[in-house]
C-alpha cells in the first residue's frame, strides 16, 4: 500500500503554519510584474483551494488591498460580493466578511490599455458619461459598504462621482425611519482619499453634491500626478528650481474646504527625479526608470487660516535625499522613499506604487528572514502543500 503524501507542515506548530500561510499569501505587487499575465493575487488564490482553512487564514491578506484596475476587475469584485451573500443567506461554511478584511481600495481603469477599455473610454469621452449607465449604478451600490468600510481608497474622477452619489443616495434612503438622519454619525472609516489625477485643468471636486457626507471624514487626502502632463513641473520642484506653489495652488482651491472640515493633510505624489537621471530610458514606454517617490505635504489647517499667505517654499532650497524628510516650514514638508518604483512617463499607472504603500515595506524582509531561521528547508524550491 502506498504511503500517503505527507505535507511539509504536518510537523509544525499550527501558529507557525498559520504565519507562513498569511506570509505566502501577501500580494508583492512588484513593479516589474505584468499584471495581464499574472494577477499578484495568484498564490493567494491558490492557497484558498487547499481547505477550508486555510481559505480562512488567507483571505485577510488576500483582501487587504484590493485592486480593480479593470471594468471587468469591478465586476468580477462584484459578483464575489454577492456570492459571500449568498452565502450569508444559506448560512454555509465558505461565507466570509469581505467588508471586515478590505483596508485599502483602488478603483480606477483610466489606465487600461485593452480594446475594450478603449471603447469604454470613447464612451465616456463622446457618447455618455458613466453615471448614466445602470451597469454600473448596480455595480457601485454593491461595492458601496465595501468602500465604506476600507480606511483607504484611492479613486479616479469618474467612479469618485459615482461612487460619492451612490453613497449619498444610500445614506439618505435608509429604510429604519427611526434613526434621526441629520445627527447620526456617518458609517465610514474612509479617511484617506487618493486622488488619480488625469489632467492639471479638470475639476475634481465641481461636480459633487454640495452636501456630500463621504468627504466630512477624510483626513488625508493625496494627488497622484499625470506624469505625461505634468513630469517637467515636478521634475523642476524634485530638483529645487521650481516652488509648488505654482502646481499646488490651483489643486488647493478646487478643494471643497466647507465639506471637508476634518482634512489635515494635503499631499501630491510624483517621481523624485533629481539628476542624474535618464531623460530617453524615462519617456522609452518599453524601458522606463526605477526612482523614488517624492511625497510634497501641505497642512490643512494652516493653509486654510491664510491661503494667500501660506509659506510655500522658496527656490532654490536644498534637494531631499532618498530615505529622508525635509520639513520647509510649519505646513509644508518633502518626503522621499527609501526604496523605488519603476516609472515610464507614458502608459503608466500608479496602482503598484500605491498598493505598495508608496515606500518599502520592511515587515516582509523581517519576516522572510525570521522563517528561514525556524524553517531553514522550507523555503528551498517551491511549496508543495496538499490537502490531507
Amino acid at each position: 500500500m502506498e504511503s500517503p503524501i505527507r505535507s511539509p507542515f504536518s510537523g509544525l506548530p499550527v501558529e507557525i503554519a498559520t504565519i507562513i500561510f498569511e506570509y505566502a499569501a501577501e500580494p508583492t505587487f512588484s513593479q516589474r510584474e505584468k499584471y495581464d499575465d499574472k494577477t499578484p493575487y495568484s498564490t493567494a488564490l491558490s492557497l484558498c483551494l487547499v481547505s477550508r482553512l486555510v481559505r480562512r487564514i488567507v483571505l485577510p491578506e488576500l483582501l487587504h488591498t484590493i485592486l480593480l484596475r479593470r471594468r471587468y476587475d469591478v465586476k468580477k469584485f462584484v459578483n464575489a460580493l454577492l456570492m459571500q451573500k449568498a452565502y450569508a443567506q444559506k448560512q454555509s461554511d465558505l461565507f466570509f466578511d469581505y467588508t471586515s478584511a478590505v483596508q485599502r481600495m483602488w478603483i480606477s481603469d483610466f489606465f487600461d490599455h485593452s480594446p475594450n477599455a478603449q471603447r469604454a473610454m470613447v464612451n465616456h469621452f463622446f457618447l455618455r458619461h458613466p453615471l448614466q449607465e445602470p451597469e454600473f449604478e448596480l455595480d457601485m451600490s454593491v461595492l458601496v459598504p465595501v468602500i465604506l468600510a476600507a480606511p483607504a481608497l484611492a479613486i479616479d474622477v469618474y467612479h469618485l462621482k459615482l461612487i460619492v452619489q451612490s453613497v449619498e443616495d444610500a445614506w439618505t434612503s435608509r429604510a429604519d425611519a427611526n434613526i434621526d438622519h441629520e445627527h447620526s454619525p456617518f458609517p465610514s472609516k474612509t479617511q484617506n482619499l487618493t486622488i488619480i489625477r488625469h489632467s492639471s485643468n479638470w475639476k475634481i471636486f465641481e461636480n459633487i453634491p454640495k452636501g456630500c457626507a463621504f468627504l466630512a471624514p477624510i483626513t488625508q487626502l493625496t494627488f497622484l500626478t499625470d506624469l505625461d502632463e505634468e513630469s517637467n513641473t515636478f521634475r523642476d520642484i524634485s530638483r529645487g528650481l521650481k516652488s509648488p506653489e505654482l502646481s499646488l495652488c490651483d489643486w488647493m482651491k478646487d478643494i471643497p474646504w466647507a465639506r471637508m472640515k476634518s482634512l489635515e493633510a494635503v499631499s501630491a505624489a510624483y517621481p523624485h527625479m533629481a539628476a542624474p537621471f535618464s531623460m530617453r530610458s524615462y519617456i522609452d514606454p518599453t524601458r522606463g526608470l526605477d526612482l523614488h517617490v517624492e511625497r510634497l505635504t501641505v497642512s490643512a489647517p494652516l493653509y486654510r487660516q491664510d491661503p494667500q499667505f501660506f509659506p510655500w517654499a522658496t527656490p532654490p532650497f536644498s534637494i531631499t535625499d532618498p530615505g529622508k524628510k525635509r520639513v520647509e516650514s510649519d505646513g509644508l514638508s518633502f518626503e522621499v522613499t527609501r526604496d523605488q518604483t519603476h516609472f515610464c512617463r507614458f502608459f503608466c499607472s500608479w496602482d503598484r506604487a500605491w498598493a505598495s504603500g508608496l515606500t518599502f515595506n520592511d515587515r516582509s524582509f523581517l519576516l522572510y528572514n525570521y522563517y528561514r531561521l525556524l524553517i531553514p528547508n522550507a523555503w528551498d524550491g517551491d511549496l508543495m502543500i496538499h490537502e490531507p
